[in-house]
């Protein structure tokens, strides 16, 4: 195992929602910003990635309700995946929903197998925001991190074993 340090980045703050993103000590880009360098520029999942963006505006006005995702992961995980239901597209987007107005958006790919866990990157995906998810809710316990409205307060770097 190797430990991987790293800093929830706040990307946006709104009045109904803020969204943050992992990023690891060491690298140029948050793991939002890596999975949308990796498609923005691909002709073949534009639609999809509109489709995810889209969502993503309609959380910004209207905060991170739990209609607009797919649930992902485990029950005991705050683990979700962008579009919802409702949406098609091959394209995933995993996050952690820490609550309707605090969003974490993690990375993703295109889903080409009948669940996340038969696509090893996909996994590993999922399972960096399970570990995620896993020591905030720990710092949430102790009262180290507070969600107060919008914001996590707190300290928001810590590590991770992959």
């Amino acid at each position: 195992m190797q430990r991987r340090d790293l800093l929830l980045k706040l990307l946006e703050s709104g009045e109904f929602v803020s969204i943050y993103s992992p990023q690891f000590i060491g690298e140029e880009y948050s793991e939002f910003e890596k999975f949308l360098l990796t498609y923005m520029n691909n002709e073949e999942y534009g639609e999809d990635l509109g489709t995810i963006m889209g969502r993503l505006e309609t959380i910004k006005r209207m905060g991170a309700e739990d209609r607009y995702f797919r649930y992902e992961g485990r029950p005991s995980d705050r683990v979700k995946a962008l579009p919802a239901y409702l949406e098609s597209s091959r394209l995933r987007l995993y996050c952690l929903c820490i609550s309707s107005k605090v969003l974490i958006l993690g990375n993703g790919g295109v889903k080409e197998t009948q669940t996340y866990q038969e696509d090893p990157y996909l996994n590993k995906c999922v399972e960096t925001l399970q570990k995620i998810d896993f020591e905030i809710r720990q710092r949430e316990n102790r009262k180290e991190i507070i969600v107060k409205g919008t914001q996590l307060h707190g300290t928001l770097t810590f590590y991770i074993n992959d």
